[in-house]
């Protein structure tokens, strides 16, 4: 099989979750005196954040802190703050920090891990990913999965990687980036029947990308199915004129 996924699929598409506790972690034992006021901060600066207002978010999030310095939530939520911002050696000091205090706190797992990936340390981040997956308590398993998948990809470990998509596309079948993953991966495996399948599937879960209709062209130029070429050029035409992935089918780059 080839060693890489294709350039137009290898992209940093992760999942980050930002949930305020852990699904069935287990808590710090340290309980801080102004607690309730540190968690209702968090959540504010949580609010914040979403709503791009970083600086009233660090605000909130560094007074919950000095409210309870070992609330994880807060660690997890002012580093994907410093990660938006940039300041990456802060960021990694306060995931450190949530999974410290809680070792089974798998958003803040997983977060670390996109972190992680997004510095190209793929080694490490495929380690927080699976250490996310070991709560049976954690309901977002399956992204963590498709994560790992991602991040091992990018990192050029093929294999790992597709074993990753497909165990997250056992637990929830329709997860649309593992299937255009896996198409990819059946492409570059010469296997175009299985890539085509994929690429129906993925049709059936989301709406058409520009990447994921390139693929369906150059899968369908392999088939030799012509009829399937030429409408999925129509639709990327029609949805997508400038895109990059129209450009090179204009210019007969789709081999």
């Amino acid at each position: 099989m080839s060693n890489r996924v294709s350039n137009a699929l290898v992209v940093m598409m992760f999942v980050v979750l930002t949930a305020c506790s852990s699904n069935g972690g287990t808590r710090s034992q340290y309980v801080a005196k102004d607690a309730k006021a540190a968690d209702i901060n968090m959540r504010l600066g949580l609010n914040y954040m979403q709503r791009g207002d970083y600086k009233i978010a660090l605000e909130k999030l560094e007074k919950a802190l000095k409210q309870n310095p070992n609330l994880p939530s807060a660690h997890n939520t002012i580093a994907l703050l410093y990660q938006r911002l940039d300041e990456n050696e802060k960021a990694e000091e306060h995931f450190e920090k949530a999974i410290q205090q809680e070792p089974d706190y798998s958003e803040a797992q997983n977060n670390y891990g996109v972190f992680l990936c997004q510095q190209g340390r793929y080694d490490e981040a495929e380690k927080r990913f699976l250490k996310a997956v070991e709560n049976p308590l954690y309901s977002s398993a399956p992204l963590a999965y498709e994560n790992a998948g991602l991040c091992t990809a990018k990192g050029g470990a093929i294999d790992r990687a597709e074993g990753y998509f497909r165990k997250a596309l056992q637990m929830v079948p329709g997860l649309p980036k593992s299937l255009l993953q896996m198409a990819d991966i059946s492409y570059q495996q010469q296997n175009y029947l299985q890539a085509r399948a994929y690429i129906q599937r993925f049709q059936q879960a989301a709406n058409w990308t520009p990447q994921a209709l390139l693929l369906g062209i150059r899968v369908e130029t392999k088939l030799a199915d012509k009829n399937a070429v030429s409408s999925y050029k129509l639709i990327l035409r029609s949805r997508f004129p400038d895109s990059d992935e129209m450009r090179i089918v204009n210019q007969g780059l789709v081999e």
